[in-house]
C-alpha cells in the first residue's frame, strides 16, 4: 500500500470517528435560513412609521415555513412543512385575542420572534391566563430588536396605550438590529403575488385554504429560482455540510474564532440610546434574555450575549435568564417548539413576579 493510499485511510477513519462522536456528544448548532421559504397572509402587515410596523388590526393570520433541503442523492430539494401557525392580531395590530382600549394600563411585552411565538406558535394566550390579575400585552414583532421596540413603545402611547411596566423578552441578536420597515417590493410579493427578488428573507402570500400540496409545489418553484446560479457540484457540498455534524462544526469553530477575533461589543449604538430611554420611563423595566439554538452546545458562542449583559448592567436594569436546551427549539428552524415556549411562559411568569 502507498504512503498515500495509507494518509488517506487513516484521514477517513479519522473523519469518521470524529463524525460519529460529534453526532453522540454535540447538537446541531446549524441555523438553515438559507434554505427558509416564508408565507403570510395577504394584507396582514402595515407600516406605522419609520421604524414601526404592526399586524393588520383584529385580522386572521396565518404563518407557514417551508424548508427546502438539497439532497445528497438527487436534484430534487428535500422539502419540509417545519410550521403552519393560526393567528390573530387585536385592535392594535398585535398578537393577541383581547383588545386594548385606549387608557389602559398596562404591562408591556417587548420582544421579537420569540415573543411572538414564531415557529411552535404564539403563546401569549397562556402567560395572559396565568395572571388573570394582569392586563398584558403582547408587542412582539418578528426580526425586531431594542432600538426598535423602542419606537413601538412610543407608537402604542400615542394610540392610547398607558405602559405600567416593561417587560423585554430579548435574545442576544437583538441588540444589534437595525430598525426596518415593510418594503414596497415586500408588500407587493406578499399582498398582490407580484414577486420580484427571491432570497432568504422573501415573504410571499399564502391563501388560509392553502393545502400541503400547493404549498410544496410553490416552494419547489421558488428554491429553482433561490438557486439558479448555483451548479449541482455547489448544491452538492452545500447537502455534504448541512448533512456532515464535524464539517458543521468546524464551519461553527472558525466563525467563532473570527467573532472573538472581530472589534466591537455585539450591541449597536442606537440599542444603547434605547436602554437609557427604557431606563427614564419612570415606570419598572426588565429583560428576560432567551439563548438563541446557536448559544447552545460544545461550541456554542455567548459573546454577543455577554455584551448585552454587560450593556444591561452599565444601565442598571435588572435581568433574568431563560434557558433553553437543544430539544426545546425545532428540527431545522431555529425557533423554539411549543414545548419550548410552554418553557417561555414560565420563564415569563417567574420574571414578572407577584404585584
Amino acid at each position: 500500500m502507498s504512503r498515500t493510499a495509507y494518509g488517506l485511510g487513516v484521514t477517513l477513519f479519522v473523519a469518521l470517528g470524529l463524525e460519529l462522536l460529534f453526532r453522540a456528544v454535540a447538537s446541531d448548532p446549524f441555523y438553515y435560513w438559507e434554505y427558509r421559504f416564508q408565507y403570510l397572509s395577504p394584507n396582514s402587515v402595515e407600516n406605522r412609521g419609520e421604524g414601526v410596523w404592526t399586524y393588520r388590526p383584529n385580522a386572521a393570520i396565518r404563518e407557514v415555513s417551508v424548508y427546502g433541503l438539497p439532497s445528497l442523492v438527487s436534484t430534487e430539494p428535500t422539502l419540509t412543512i417545519e410550521f403552519d401557525c393560526p393567528m390573530r392580531s387585536n385592535n392594535l395590530g398585535l398578537l393577541q385575542d383581547d383588545d386594548i382600549p385606549p387608557g389602559t394600563p398596562v404591562t408591556l411585552v417587548l420582544g421579537d420572534s420569540f415573543t411572538s411565538g414564531q415557529g411552535g406558535c404564539p403563546w401569549f394566550h397562556k402567560l395572559q391566563a396565568r395572571r388573570p390579575q394582569d392586563r398584558l400585552l403582547n408587542a412582539g414583532l418578528l426580526g425586531t430588536g431594542v432600538d426598535q421596540w423602542w419606537r413601538l413603545l412610543e407608537h402604542l402611547r400615542k394610540q392610547g396605550v398607558v405602559v405600567e411596566r416593561v417587560l423585554m423578552i430579548s435574545i442576544s441578536n437583538d441588540f444589534k438590529r437595525r430598525v426596518w420597515n415593510w418594503t414596497a417590493a415586500d408588500l407587493d410579493c406578499i399582498n398582490r403575488g407580484v414577486c420580484a427578488v427571491e432570497w432568504r428573507y422573501s415573504w410571499q402570500g399564502v391563501r388560509a385554504d392553502e393545502t400541503a400540496d400547493e404549498l410544496m409545489a410553490r416552494t419547489r418553484e421558488r428554491y429553482a429560482r433561490r438557486f439558479a446560479k448555483y451548479n449541482a457540484v455547489s448544491m452538492w457540498f452545500f447537502s455534504l455540510l448541512n448533512h456532515s455534524r464535524l464539517l458543521k462544526f468546524i464551519h461553527i469553530a472558525v466563525e467563532n474564532t473570527a467573532n472573538a477575533l472581530r472589534s466591537g461589543s455585539g450591541v449597536l449604538p442606537q440599542a444603547e440610546t434605547a436602554l437609557q430611554s427604557f431606563k427614564a420611563l419612570g415606570v419598572p423595566v426588565k429583560v428576560l434574555m432567551v439563548n438563541q439554538r446557536n448559544e447552545t452546545g460544545m461550541l456554542g458562542n455567548e459573546a454577543d450575549a455577554t455584551a448585552a449583559i454587560a450593556k444591561l448592567d452599565a444601565r442598571g436594569i435588572p435581568h433574568d435568564w431563560c434557558r433553553l436546551g437543544h430539544d426545546d427549539f425545532l428540527r431545522i428552524d431555529g425557533h423554539p417548539t411549543a414545548a419550548g415556549y410552554d418553557k417561555l411562559v414560565a420563564c415569563a411568569d417567574k420574571a414578572l413576579g407577584t404585584n
